[in-house]
């Protein structure tokens, strides 16, 4: 397994990106905010690789510091449907251990290409949807916590918290 930057630098990320999306006015302005490890993981998941942590024996095209981190950010980033695939494998010290092998289907690649707007769409609406989910199994695992007078005391503590930091920072 290579190392990402051995064939993505920034540049070349950013040029091969830019050339993939140049129809794409929302990918283009987000593009743009990616810091450069982001840039080049993203350049290598769209040309169809697959990117792991560095430091494990996975057959993978790239190998990524904190890989598991860098596709976290671009997914909240950039709304790009990352897959993921969970590998058992032997870390390089040798601990067994599971680790994860990133890649972008070749169905989202293909719309990738042709309407990419759409597939950005489409993958923030569920990202909201699953935020929503486990914010309910949140809430319900508060109510069976601290039952509905408790988590109303809970909202008004960090409301008024939020009153009292605003307070503070008004007077300096």
């Amino acid at each position: 397994m290579r190392k990402l930057s051995d064939d993505y630098s920034s540049e070349v990320a950013l040029k091969k990106l830019n050339s993939r999306f140049e129809s794409s006015n929302a990918v283009a302005s987000t593009i743009k905010k990616l810091t450069e490890k982001e840039l080049c993981t993203l350049a290598a998941l769209c040309d169809g690789n697959t990117i792991t942590t560095m430091g494990y024996n996975i057959t993978a095209d790239y190998g990524v510091n904190r890989a598991s981190a860098v596709v976290h950010s671009l997914k909240e980033k950039c709304s790009i449907p990352i897959a993921s695939v969970s590998v058992n494998t032997i870390s390089d010290v040798n601990n067994a251990t599971k680790q994860s092998k990133f890649f972008i289907t070749s169905e989202d690649l293909d719309r990738l290409s042709t309407d990419p707007d759409m597939v950005l769409r489409t993958f923030q609406r569920e990202s909201l949807l699953r935020k929503e989910t486990l914010a309910q199994k949140e809430i319900k695992r508060l109510l069976r916590d601290y039952g509905k007078d408790g988590i109303l005391a809970l909202i008004e503590h960090a409301a008024n918290d939020d009153n009292a930091s605003d307070k503070v920072s008004s007077k300096n």
